[in-house]
């Protein structure tokens, strides 16, 4: 799955959750997602407690993503958790701690364990 389509489901999920709505409606930020290996550019916007995704670069991101496009989309996708590659500087995040800590925990509501 390309990681645009990616990222599509993962926006749809999290809105479709309640409790992640709820979560997310004093939360506005903007991520940057760049897959290294390939050069594309993705940004995931959330506002009033849901999420909206698209391609291409936005100005001013509160937090960005760095990873190879395989990576992403597991960690994304849910088939890795984002601990090992970070762990590994596969994966570099650029942004507050608590954007962060945020972001993983829609990914794991999202996915679980």
């Amino acid at each position: 799955m390309m990681l645009g389509d990616v990222l599509q489901e993962f926006v749809e999920r999290c809105n479709a959750n309640p409790r992640l709505t709820a979560m997310n409606r004093d939360w506005t930020r903007d991520v940057a997602i760049l897959a290294t290996d390939t050069g594309e550019i993705f940004w995931i916007q959330s506002a009033e407690g849901q999420l909206s995704a698209g391609a291409g670069a936005k100005s001013g991101a509160d937090l960005e993503i760095r990873a190879d496009g395989d990576v992403l989309a597991a960690i994304f996708s849910g088939q890795m958790a984002p601990t090992e590659p970070y762990n590994q500087g596969d994966l570099l995040v650029h942004g507050s701690q608590d954007d962060l800590l945020r972001l993983d925990v829609i990914t794991l509501m999202i996915w679980g364990e």
